[in-house]
């Protein structure tokens, strides 16, 4: 492939065989390298397809103002990131995180961090993130020197989780990590139970009101309305049913969130489900 555009000695600008325009990364793939020379497809460690003008703005900008070592294991994290989750990052998503890594190191370095009131939550709700964001930061204190605090890894597996999600920003994702918990003690507080968080019809019915969330919040709720079953599973579940009431009346007061009756029958018979397997 031929380059373009040199950003860095380890990001590229170049064209696919589509010529479509990429990014491209990889240690050293630029040294001592310009544009109209060739790179080999195999020292790309990471593509970027498809991206806008605004992003491709974004990545030049980004190289500009921060440090190599950052900007690599930023991508070194991605890449972890896409083995232990299974999930392809865009441009945005690295652009986001290199972000915010930049600055939570320079907080770091001055002694300084930014208190993050959802942990507890993240941890429970994103385990598969926040276990990359713990070798994150192993990652950075090894190679760059810079411990930083558990706080820092929340953000940093919100960072992972908001991308998979398709959440539109951070400020969105924990608005939602939010309401996902108080849903979630609206069912704990109604029935008086501690749930066993490690059960599978637990783990089920948060990754259900998780997407419940994001659907509600995102205005994609569904119109479909089944009388006969709303009927049954009031009949057939009620105190699960109460408690989803419960939950329905908590997102039209707070957010005047209407919650249309097919959501209210998956999230009674999610809830039923749990309490029917309890202990």
């Amino acid at each position: 492939m031929i380059i373009k555009k040199v950003l860095n000695n380890n990001v590229v600008i170049s064209e696919n065989k589509d010529f479509q325009e990429v990014i491209m990364m990889g240690k050293g793939i630029a040294f001592n390298k310009k544009a109209g020379d060739m790179i080999t497809v195999t020292s790309v460690e990471k593509m970027f397809v498809n991206h806008s003008e605004n992003e491709r703005q974004e990545m030049e900008k980004l190289v500009e103002k921060i440090p190599t070592e950052i900007i690599e294991i930023s991508k070194e994290i991605m890449l972890l990131a896409e083995k232990e989750i299974g999930y392809n990052y865009s441009e945005k998503s690295y652009l986001s995180l290199t972000d915010h890594l930049y600055y939570a190191i320079e907080r770091a370095k001055e002694n300084s961090s930014l208190p993050n009131p959802l942990l507890f939550d993240i941890k429970k709700f994103y385990p598969k993130e926040f276990k990359v964001s713990l070798k994150a930061i192993e990652m950075i204190e090894d190679k760059l020197g810079v411990n930083l605090t558990e706080e820092e890894v929340g953000v940093i597996a919100l960072h992972l989780a908001n991308s998979v999600t398709d959440y539109q920003d951070m400020a969105t994702t924990m608005k939602n990590t939010e309401i996902v918990k108080n849903i979630l003690n609206i069912v704990r507080r109604y029935f008086g139970y501690e749930f066993d968080e490690h059960s599978t019809n637990y783990q089920r019915m948060v990754t259900h009101i998780q997407f419940f969330v994001q659907r509600i919040m995102n205005n994609e709720l569904s119109e479909e309305t089944d009388d006969f079953l709303y009927e049954l599973v009031q009949s057939k579940y009620p105190k699960a049913f109460q408690c989803s009431l419960r939950a329905r009346d908590y997102l039209l007061t707070k957010y005047d969130v209407p919650i249309n009756q097919s959501e209210i029958i998956y999230l009674t018979i999610h809830i039923n489900r749990v309490m029917d397997n309890k202990g």
